[in-house]
């Protein structure tokens, strides 16, 4: 077994990872504008110096903590779609269905929501915020449409729209459904979910059978 030596590049990433993980935990306790540097910096056993080291402010640690939960759920959601050992068949809508929805449940958060909320409408008055927002925005974009494209690859399918529009889509359909649910959990409830990932699913494609394309 080999072992990774602890460079200084290797102890940064470690604290950068660490430092992750603990604000993640102090924005979701305590929200975007409660949250302190002081608070994450105490959870993580670092001193104050070592976030502002690797994060200019609290907005780029909020937005960097998004774009490492956004990346993840990325990573997931491809490795089901593209990356398993038995890639879906293009036409088996419960096959897409059921991974896709098993992503879902483990990663929808509420909480999280909410909190993505609260940053939004602060970035609304403050347009530096705004600006690094809509850029990790993009950035978001740009990888589910690349998802998108190799899950469309692998099962040899073209969509009749551009994959970035899709993406942009579904990006904001999946965004409303989950600020919705915040707004009126009863109906927006896991019985909506399967109407919308149905929805979602023939929108996109997925549940086309290969003599569909003519």
């Amino acid at each position: 077994m080999s072992i990774e030596p602890l460079t200084r590049a290797r102890r940064r990433e470690m604290t950068r990872r660490h430092l992750l993980d603990a604000a993640a935990l102090v924005f979701a306790r305590e929200g975007f504008h409660r949250a302190s540097l002081d608070d994450v910096a105490a959870t993580a056993g670092f001193t104050k110096g070592a976030v502002y080291s690797n994060f200019a402010n609290k907005d780029e640690l909020f937005l960097a903590v998004f774009e490492d939960r956004y990346a993840q759920e990325q990573t997931e959601m491809r490795r089901v779609l593209t990356e398993d050992e038995q890639p879906y068949e293009l036409g088996d809508h419960s096959e897409v269905f059921n991974r896709v929805r098993s992503v879902i449940d483990r990663t929808w958060d509420d909480d999280w929501t909410a909190l993505y909320l609260e940053f939004v409408l602060y970035a609304r008055r403050n347009a530096d915020a705004a600006q690094k927002l809509a850029e990790v925005v993009q950035r978001q974009r740009d990888m589910t449409t690349k998802m998108l494209e190799d899950a469309y690859e692998s099962v040899e399918y073209e969509p009749d729209l551009p994959v970035e529009v899709i993406a942009t889509i579904s990006v904001a359909l999946f965004d409303g459904l989950a600020l919705g649910r915040l707004a009126d959990p009863r109906v927006f409830d896991d019985a909506m979910l399967t109407h919308f990932l149905d929805f979602t699913i023939a929108s996109i494609g997925a549940n086309r059978l290969p003599e569909d394309d003519g």
